[in-house]
């Protein structure tokens, strides 16, 4: 989007004023322009003087006064009917990436950018690239929470981070807790009919936390994922709630409805160390096996993405000493 020669000689002139440590001055001619500029629907010369601007304040550690031009960009992005483009999105982008992690006005521009995004953009909760980056700022930050229903909304290979975060999520609770995080991603992809994404974070988690502790694994047994059909071969963990999962995956891939039930029943008091796990499991089976539970979810799958209300693992688990999983109590349970 290219300037005009007016745009220039004003970024030039307000650019003087930054130089000169006028900030709060160059704060208001960008704004006092950029709204005559808005009022007469010149669209792209208030999009042109206020992103290079943002670029320089916040260059300058003016942190508050980058955060309300970038919403005024947003304003003006909103205002003009902007639709998400590798332009538009990228703009936002960057100017995330100046602005200090600790800075408040940042959550409201990332709340406002995606509010934007599932307007003028083509997936409902949201532009996935838009939230992928988000999300690794977040994950960066080392606020696991914040990025995870980004990550839930993110673009392709975003299933495969939200894995490798909740292994670093996970290394600040006991080991005997894993299961837990790794869980939450599982559990609500399938919520989403992910199943691809589902086992994607799956595999991401497991091949990490192998690797940092190859004693997680046990044995290969035989697992029939239909009451009729061949056996196939999986690796079991020494917690049980990650066998759960794995076998989950498997059992959504077919008509088992009496299998979804049996591992439900099987796994109990293991799904019991989160209270959310019950309604994400009723979801999973009435979306998989038309199985409709006597207390339906209490939650909106999207609307928990948009309103960032996944609440972290909590709750025990088993002690390491309990959590093996032997080759007789799996076959004797699911085969």
């Amino acid at each position: 989007m290219a300037s005009s020669k007016g745009t220039d000689k004003v970024l030039e002139k307000i650019n003087e004023s930054v130089e000169s440590g006028n900030y709060y001055e160059a704060h208001q001619m960008y704004r006092t322009v950029c709204r005559r500029y808005a009022k007469q629907k010149k669209y792209n010369d208030a999009i042109n003087l206020l992103f290079p601007g943002v670029q320089i304040l916040l260059k300058h550690m003016q942190s508050g006064s980058g955060s309300d031009l970038t919403l005024y960009m947003i304003d003006v992005y909103n205002e003009a009917e902007l639709q998400v483009s590798d332009e538009s999105r990228d703009r936002i982008i960057q100017l995330l990436e100046l602005f200090p992690p600790d800075e408040p006005g940042r959550k409201r521009v990332i709340d406002s950018a995606i509010s934007w995004s599932t307007k003028f953009g083509e997936n409902p909760a949201g532009d996935p690239k838009l939230h992928q980056f988000v999300a690794e700022l977040l994950w960066k930050d080392k606020k696991y929470s914040d990025a995870e229903p980004h990550f839930l909304a993110g673009a392709s290979d975003s299933s495969k981070l939200y894995g490798r975060m909740l292994v670093e999520w996970s290394e600040q609770d006991h080991p005997s807790k894993r299961g837990a995080y790794i869980a939450r991603a599982v559990l609500q992809y399938l919520c989403l009919r992910s199943i691809r994404d589902a086992k994607i974070a799956f595999e991401s988690f497991i091949s990490e936390v192998c690797l940092k502790d190859p004693s997680l694994k046990a044995e290969n047994v035989p697992y029939r994922p239909t009451m009729t059909g061949d056996p196939v071969d999986v690796t079991t963990y020494r917690l049980p709630l990650l066998n759960f999962l794995q076998l989950l995956i498997l059992t959504v891939q077919r008509e088992a409805s009496d299998l979804f039930v049996t591992l439900r029943n099987k796994y109990k008091s293991v799904l019991s160390v989160e209270p959310m796990f019950e309604d994400l499991l009723n979801k999973i089976g009435e979306t998989f096996f038309n199985i409709r539970a006597l207390r339906p979810p209490q939650f909106n799958i999207f609307q928990d993405i948009m309103n960032s209300l996944l609440a972290p693992p909590g709750g025990g688990s088993s002690s390491p000493a309990g959590t093996s999983h032997t080759r007789t109590n799996l076959q004797n349970d699911l085969l």
